[in-house]
C-alpha cells in the first residue's frame, strides 16, 4: 500500500500529529510519503492508496494556501476527466481527514467544517473517506485561549496522550485495511 501524508502547520501542532502517522506507518506499509505543504509541493493523488490530509483550524477551514491548492487539484483533475459526476468510489483508494484546534469559542464544531472540506475533495476524486480526526491544539503566544475557552486548560496539546491516541487510530486504519485487502484477495 502506497500512503501519503500531506499537511499544513503554522504553530507545529498539526505537524506533531502529522509526525506521529507518518512514525506509525513506516513499518506497517509499502511506502510513506510525508510532505509538509508548501505552494512548491505537486502531488498527483491518485498515486497513493491512503491518504491522510491534515491542516490546522484557521476560522473553521484549512489553511489558505492548502485551500488553494485543493482547488487547483480539482480543477486539474476536472479538466482531464477524472472528476465523475456521481463521483463513484475507486476500489482500493482510501482517506483519513485530520486537523488541529483550539475550539475556545464552540470546542470540537469548529474544526467540523474543516474536516469535511477536505473530506469532499477528497471524495469528489473517489476516495473513501474512513474518519475524520479533531486533535485539540494549543494557541501559541495566547495564554487566555488556552486557559479560558470551553475546552479548559489546553496548554501542551497535542500531548503524548493525544498523540498515542493517533497512533491507536493509525494502527486500527492499518489493520482494517490489511483485513479488507485480504479478504478481496480470497
Amino acid at each position: 500500500m502506497k500512503s501519503v501524508i500531506l499537511y499544513d502547520s503554522i504553530g507545529g501542532n498539526t505537524e506533531k500529529v502529522a509526525q506521529r502517522i507518518y512514525d506509525t506507518l513506516k513499518g506497517a506499509t509499502h511506502e510513506v510519503h510525508f510532505i509538509k505543504f508548501t505552494s512548491k509541493i505537486d502531488v498527483d493523488f491518485f498515486e497513493y492508496d491512503l491518504i491522510f490530509l491534515g491542516s490546522p483550524v484557521i476560522n473553521w477551514l484549512p489553511t489558505k494556501r492548502m485551500m488553494d491548492y485543493v482547488k487547483k487539484k480539482l480543477q486539474f483533475y476536472n479538466d482531464q476527466g477524472k472528476i465523475i459526476p456521481s463521483s463513484p468510489l475507486l476500489s482500493g483508494k482510501y482517506g483519513i481527514c485530520f486537523c488541529t484546534y483550539a475550539g475556545t469559542h464552540i470546542g470540537e464544531n469548529e474544526a467540523l467544517p474543516m474536516t469535511m472540506w477536505l473530506r469532499s475533495f477528497l471524495e469528489h476524486l473517489g476516495y473513501s473517506v474512513l474518519d475524520q480526526w479533531h486533535m485539540v491544539g494549543q494557541f501559541h503566544n495566547e495564554t487566555d485561549m488556552n486557559t479560558q475557552g470551553r475546552l479548559g486548560n489546553i496548554l501542551g496539546r497535542p500531548n503524548d496522550k493525544d498523540l498515542l491516541d493517533v497512533e491507536n487510530r493509525v494502527k486500527g486504519v492499518v489493520g482494517a485495511l490489511a483485513g479488507l485487502m485480504a479478504g478481496e484477495n480470497s
